[in-house]
This record gives C-alpha cells, structure tokens and sequence, in this order.
C-alpha cells in the first residue's frame, strides 16, 4: 500500500513537498528533495500491504501507523545529496525503541547508509523493532526474509 500522507498535511502531497526541496540550480545549496523522493519511492515498492502515514517536519519524513501528527512517530528519516547530481546520497535513519526495551522514556538508535538497498534494510528493522506496526503480516515476513540473510 503506497505511503499514505496524514490527512493534517493534505494542502500537497509528500512529493510536491519533497519536489519543492530540489535545488532550481546545481550547487546552489545541497538536494534534500531528490534523495527523499527516492525514499518514497522506496516504501512504495518494499510495503503493498502495510499501512504507513507519512508526517513531514521540516524535512524529515515520520512513519506513523495511526493518521494523527498527535500519535507517536516510530521511525524519521532524513536524506541529503553529498556529491552532484544523484552520484552520492546520504540516508538517516532513527527510530523509537518499543517501550519494553527503552533504558529512559523515548530512547531512539540512529543510523545511516548510502544505500539505498541497506536503508531498505534499516527501516524494515526500525518499523519491526518500534513495535509501531505488530499486526501486519508482511513487515513480519520482511523481516524474517532478513534475518534468514544474516545467517
């Protein structure tokens, strides 16, 4: 199921919001917009049947699994081109622990890739390990298809 923007952020889509962000000149300031509709595209591609609400803040893309920005976020992520023309893009991933191996209140891991295959990766393991999204079949067969690869 495509990505599905919270309904509080109707006023344009995820990418016309990330579209907006695509430098008019190269080298003018850095792209956040290409790499972040690259990610889109990426969650539309990897999740056909999981519902996933997408919030923007400022430039970070928050995965909710209710249609509330008053609803936690479990997992935000970043992307920014480093080298011109799409050559090299950086990722940023972070997510919420699941409140049953929080060390403190709202304890969240970070990482980053510039693949976009790891970042597939990643959010698959942030999506399962926030606990955000326990009743969808097909992030659990995501993940276990990836921990069957890590042995």
């Amino acid at each position: 199921m495509p990505l599905i923007q919270c309904s509080e952020q109707k006023r344009r889509s995820l990418e016309d919001f990330y579209k907006s962000l695509i430098p008019d000149k190269v080298n003018t300031f850095a792209d956040i917009g290409s790499p972040m509709l690259n990610v889109i595209k990426l969650i539309n591609e990897t999740f056909k049947e999981t519902i996933i609400f997408g919030l923007t803040s400022h430039a970070t893309l928050l995965l909710l699994d209710k249609d509330s920005s008053l609803s936690p976020w479990f997992v935000a992520i970043n992307g920014l081109e480093t080298a011109p023309n799409g050559q090299r893009n950086e990722y940023y991933i972070e997510y919420l622990m699941a409140s049953d191996k929080q060390p403190w209140a709202d304890a969240k891991i970070k990482g980053g890739t510039t693949s976009l295959d790891e970042l597939r990766t990643y959010i698959i393991i942030a999506m399962t390990e926030s606990k955000g999204w326990t009743d969808s079949n097909e992030l659990k067969n995501l993940y276990q298809s990836i921990k069957s690869v890590d042995k």
